[in-house]
């Protein structure tokens, strides 16, 4: 009936029929108008009750509302108007009481390898997400997706967010109760930058090649992230920064090697944290989160951890999943703060995979909850030029939703949460399809993979390997053709995903959503037909230049759907993936 399902509910004898109409009225609009007075709705004080605590009693008086606070009361709000918005002017007898199990439920979304949603996009995301009731959102940040004062000339030709945008967002979160928290990675995954010359010496190299690692030794490095942060931090209230820390794969390497050899990578890493936590804190006033990655192997550091800040524990897999149990124990048992973080796996793979995903989240979201974790942060990241569209994530954002509001009874190992599944998909058919049953069709073509002969980290086969050139050796090892017939597996990735996709089209829905879901899908075919190709298998001329012309329109839609929702800066990554796999077709041509 609500989604998330409430964690009490008791239906009772009677029905109370409304004086006013809120059926069409907005989540944030009907939350003020009962701020404002409202002839069916009082809201009854109830100070013992927690910040988004709430109860809602609908009997023959008209409908109390009890909460200690707004907060309390606009969670209220958003289960009311589902009620209402289900059953129309005439209510139930009904009573509720419901709270929260994780007390900070975020979403995080990859801001900087490709896609940059303009900020009309990012409000209506806002929307979505305080419908379900989360209360966090990260943008994470790497390179130039916002102007920095400090380094105006970089995002000086195209447009990106701005100082005001942020504040404008701020402001929007926080009618909605949602805290914006600033999010800039500031030791691993800094390559964007050091392709500009000014920074190409932070860089800590491995040989001749550049890392992805800022040389945590040089002054100019610590220099170099706190103008960062000085130009991002003072647009937001949240007490609290995302500094990353991430996959820093250059340390032990290059002129870190000697330390780390010496003292450990762990103790580099710690010493940079250290350094970072009081640079926000004392300048900027905020607490530090931070990725787990580079501490697992480091309990003996925990004592050295800022006792304020917060572990963020990622994990996309079936096996990382479990993992997560061991980590997030230690974590309690050393009494440091941490969240769990599931992932939409929208990345690397153009639809999702919605099985592990479904296990992924259901799985972070249980482990939080028994061993005391202070909330899910689920990710949406964009590897590879962000070729995914937001609409893959829609069901996996409701779930989590579900999840990190009532987990409901604990996995024994047989069920499996079916039913907060589907309740998903029905949440986003409602609000995102206009009611048509899109949902399941996603689902079903998220797990094009399981066709796949092999498993890819993180992703899968088309949508790794697309990027790659024709002639990658790196996973030749997947394309043995004469003890595998491997051409089999891809010829059934084609015809499984041409076979949901003809039943998507049948559908009635928004022509933006339905354009972006066939566009994937088809980038799935035209890469799939790639891997036969990988494998040695030869197209005849006409069978290239089918193909050539897909990826011609494949190209050119990819384009024009971008910019409709997003600045243009970004999408020439995956777009000339497109034009170069098309330029490697017409080479195969005799």
């Amino acid at each position: 009936m609500i989604f998330p399902r409430v964690q009490k509910i008791e239906k009772r004898e009677g029905r109370y029929r409304l004086k006013t109409s809120c059926k069409e009225i907005s989540l944030l609009a009907f939350f003020n108008k009962i701020k404002e007075g409202n002839d069916d709705i009082k809201i009854e004080k109830k100070p013992l009750f927690g910040t988004e605590e709430y109860s809602i009693t609908v009997d023959a008086g008209g409908i109390t509302i009890g909460a200690s606070c707004e907060v309390g009361i606009y969670r209220a709000v958003t289960s009311l108007l589902q009620l209402i918005k289900k059953s129309g002017d005439t209510l139930d007898f009904i009573y509720i009481e419901d709270k929260p199990e994780l007390s900070r439920r975020g979403y995080m979304l990859d801001i900087s390898r490709g896609r940059m949603p303009k900020v009309s996009e990012i409000k209506k995301l806002i929307d979505y997400l305080s419908g379900l009731k989360y209360n966090e959102l990260q943008l994470y940040m790497e390179g130039e997706c916002f102007k920095y004062n400090a380094f105006p000339e970089y995002t000086e030709n195209f447009d990106c967010l701005t100082e005001d945008d942020i504040k404008e967002l701020e402001a929007y979160c926080e009618e909605r109760f949602i805290d914006l928290v600033p999010n800039q990675n500031s030791l691993g995954h800094l390559e964007n930058w050091f392709k500009f010359d000014e920074f190409k010496h932070l860089c800590v190299m491995d040989g001749e090649n550049q890392t992805n690692t800022i040389n945590p030794f040089l002054p100019e490095s610590f220099e170099f992230i706190s103008k960062l942060y000085d130009s991002l931090l003072p647009n937001f209230k949240s007490e609290y920064v995302n500094i990353g820390l991430d996959e820093a794969y250059g340390l032990g390497k290059g002129e870190t090697k000697e330390f780390c050899d010496k003292n450990g990578k762990d103790i580099l890493f710690m010493q940079w944290l250290s350094r970072l936590n009081e640079e926000v804190g004392k300048k900027h006033g905020k607490k530090v989160m931070f990725w787990s990655d580079m501490i697992y192997k480091s309990e003996k550091l925990y004592e050295m951890i800022p006792k304020d800040s917060v572990i963020l524990e990622w994990g996309y897999e079936l096996i990382q999943s479990q993992l997560m149990t061991e980590h997030c124990i230690m974590f309690k048992n050393a009494g440091l703060n941490y969240y769990v973080c599931p992932s939409v796996n929208t990345h690397l793979s153009y639809t999702g995979r919605m099985d592990v995903t479904t296990f992924n989240i259901r799985t972070a979201a249980e482990i939080a909850v028994k061993h005391g974790g202070k909330g899910i942060l689920l990710t949406d990241w964009g590897n590879a030029g962000h070729a995914q569209f937001a609409v893959w994530s829609y069901v996996p954002i409701a779930l989590c939703g579900q999840y990190g509001w009532n987990t409901g009874a604990e996995q024994d190992g047989e069920t499996f949460k079916a039913d907060f599944i589907r309740n998903s998909e029905k949440y986003v058919d409602e609000e995102i399809f206009g009611g048509v049953p899109v949902s399941r069709l996603l689902y079903r073509m998220g797990n094009y993979y399981l066709l796949e002969p092999e498993r890819v980290h993180v992703g899968t086969m088309c949508g790794e390997l697309f990027r790659l050139p024709l002639n990658e050796s790196r996973y030749a090892y997947f394309y043995d053709i004469k003890e595998c017939g491997d051409e089999f597996y891809f010829n059934n990735v084609t015809e499984y995903v041409n076979k949901v996709l003809s039943d998507i089209k049948k559908l009635d829905f928004d022509e933006q959503l339905k354009s972006e879901i066939i566009l994937n899908s088809e980038m799935v075919i035209l890469s799939s037909e790639l891997c036969k190709i990988r494998m040695g298998y030869k197209f005849s001329n006409e069978k290239l230049d089918e193909l050539i012309v897909l990826s011609d329109r494949l190209a050119k839609e990819f384009y024009e759907l971008w910019i409709r929702r997003n600045f243009e800066k970004g999408v020439e990554i995956f777009k000339s993936q497109i034009e170069t796999r098309k330029n490697e077709l017409v080479a195969l041509k005799k």
